[in-house]
């Protein structure tokens, strides 16, 4: 059975020049770290760890990889304006945990796309994680099994 983590980054300092220079803040880091948490209680030894090259995404997947043991893989094609069927090809051979550590709108196109079989635009928390499963990472393929938000974490 497949499953995959797809967690959208903590909380980021408001716009920048460059967008993909953005990093956490304080909340963002605790957010982060609560998250990392949760995760590295709940994945696969030796799971997929992807994210995105943006600074705020790779804070939060520093984060879970400090917490699970997992190494970091960027991924370029995961940047908030990828291709959710894009993705969705490239992890179709996963058969085991993915964790996958992306942003807006990215994160709610990509879970929906794998659960309804379509994309929508869906609003998703800073650190927000949805655990999906099935037998298959691909369009319409995959089951909500769990969600997590950082507000059950008790973050100020």
């Amino acid at each position: 059975m497949a499953r995959i983590f797809i967690i959208r980054h903590g909380s980021a300092v408001p716009g920048m020049d460059l967008d993909s220079e953005r990093v956490l803040t304080h909340k963002g880091e605790e957010e982060a770290a609560a998250v990392a948490s949760w995760v590295s209680s709940q994945v696969q030894s030796g799971a997929g760890l992807y994210a995105s090259p943006y600074r705020r995404a790779q804070q939060t997947a520093s984060a879970i990889a400090a917490a699970s043991g997992l190494s970091i893989n960027t991924l370029d094609a995961i940047t908030p304006s990828g291709s959710a069927r894009v993705i969705a090809d490239m992890l179709a051979s996963e058969s085991g945990d993915v964790v996958l550590v992306s942003h807006l709108p990215l994160v709610g196109r990509f879970a929906s796309l794998l659960v309804e079989g379509f994309e929508l635009d869906q609003p998703w928390s800073p650190a927000e994680c949805w655990l999906l499963s099935g037998d298959i990472i691909a369009s319409g393929c995959m089951s909500v099994e769990q969600t997590w938000y950082p507000a059950l974490a008790s973050i100020g």
